[in-house]
């Protein structure tokens, strides 16, 4: 569906869901592979260059890049990570904000009470290249390895709001703890008109039919 009509998986899913900044570069070196046995070491997660931090929420500003790459979802209550997105066109600001409550009156999309908010903001009119690399996702100790969750999201044009598509993924194991990967996914081949705003919101249990 079209975002001038927004819709995810065809016209747009801001999403976010995250929805910006800090990526790291893959090596091409050959490595021999890890025994069976092998433990992934903790590590903590970083809050976001240039990040706010309140009470209630984390926010960070980033911009999105015409040949795409990875935005860092600010760190709060233990949540954090990054998103990958597909190349926007023209490039745009985009301000995303973490939260793990419903501080802010946004709309309750799924059944139950989310896990994780992530509010975004665009500053204007873009579209999303249909192609995306994979990695990153959201992470937390609170995500439970092989857990499935499910991401639900809207967005405002115009004012008006659109439901995107909610899609479900079974939580991997990373250094981080439990990660949630390819909700960047549904940005790809997404077009949005104008600045915008939107959120995304992660339930515990499978709450929709397709994959992310």
């Amino acid at each position: 569906m079209s975002l001038g009509g927004f819709a995810l998986r065809g016209t747009l899913a801001l999403a976010v869901t995250a929805l910006l900044a800090a990526c790291a570069g893959q090596s091409t070196a050959t490595l021999p592979a890890a025994p069976a046995t092998s433990v992934i070491p903790e590590a903590k997660l970083r809050a976001c260059k240039g990040q706010q931090t309140t009470k209630q929420y984390a926010t960070v500003t980033g911009t999105l890049l015409t040949s795409g790459g990875s935005f860092c979802i600010p760190k709060f209550g233990g949540y954090g990570g990054s998103v990958k997105y597909p190349g926007a066109n023209p490039s745009v600001q985009l301000t995303l904000t973490s939260s793990t409550t419903n501080y802010d009156g946004m709309p309750e999309l799924g059944n139950g009470t989310a896990i994780f908010y992530m509010q975004l903001a665009i500053s204007g009119g873009t579209s999303f290249a249909g192609k995306i690399r994979s990695g990153g996702g959201l992470s937390s100790k609170q995500i439970a390895v092989g857990q499935t969750y499910t991401v639900f999201g809207q967005a405002k044009i115009y004012g008006f709001p659109f439901n995107f598509t909610p899609c479900y993924v079974v939580a991997v194991k990373s250094r981080y703890g439990g990660t949630l990967g390819g909700i960047g996914t549904l940005l790809k081949g997404q077009r949005v008109p104008a600045a915008a705003t939107g959120v995304i919101e992660v339930y515990e249990g499978q709450q929709a039919s397709e994959s992310c």
